[in-house]
């Protein structure tokens, strides 16, 4: 059985689907939770195994993981992505300037506010990352396990950001516990 990690896979999901940017903090960091909680098994029953996962911990807004973060600030370093603030505005947008910060600030300041900056990143592959895709993972992809993560990526970038989360806070409460945004979230206006 083939084994990729959680970078391939994060770097694979950039690749996928026309190479279609994620758009927001949000929507990263709930694709690889759900991708670790939901796809992982899909993929193992298909033949291609996952190794060293970004790992999860209930957080300020759900479920966070700062392997996710040093995924992406290695891959910015080595061309492999991109990150562009795009100053948007979209529901819960404000979280994305949130989600990373205080994590951050918490060895150094227990206390902080929840201050609105107007961050909204996008994360796009660039030709580096392209051609280790192409080179290094695709070959261990076959065409169902590919049709499975393309319709997953279909599905992650369809949704807007509160939907997401309130998909991933209704399925995985434990991981809610420690949410600002819990109340906000759940509420069925």
């Amino acid at each position: 059985m083939t084994k990729l990690n959680g970078a391939d896979f994060l770097l694979l999901l950039l690749y996928l689907n026309n190479k279609e940017p994620i758009l927001g903090a949000i929507r990263l960091e709930k694709m690889m939770f759900l991708f670790n909680m939901e796809i992982t098994p899909l993929l193992k029953k298909k033949g291609l195994d996952a190794d060293k996962l970004p790992e999860f911990i209930a957080y300020n807004f759900g479920p966070f993981s700062k392997d996710v973060y040093e995924q992406i600030e290695l891959f910015k370093g080595i061309k492999f992505i991109q990150v562009t603030d795009l100053k948007a505005t979209e529901e819960m947008v404000e979280v994305d300037d949130l989600e990373e910060l205080p994590f951050a600030n918490e060895t150094t300041n227990k206390g902080y506010s929840l201050k609105v900056d107007g961050n909204y990143y996008k994360y796009s592959i660039l030709k580096t990352g392209e051609r280790y895709v192409i080179e290094k993972i695709l070959p261990y992809v076959n065409d169902e396990q590919k049709t499975l993560l393309e319709m997953f990526k279909r599905k992650i970038t369809s949704l807007y950001p509160k939907q997401l989360l309130k998909y991933v806070y209704s399925k995985y409460p434990e991981y809610t516990t420690k949410s600002l945004i819990k109340n906000e979230v759940l509420d069925d206006e």
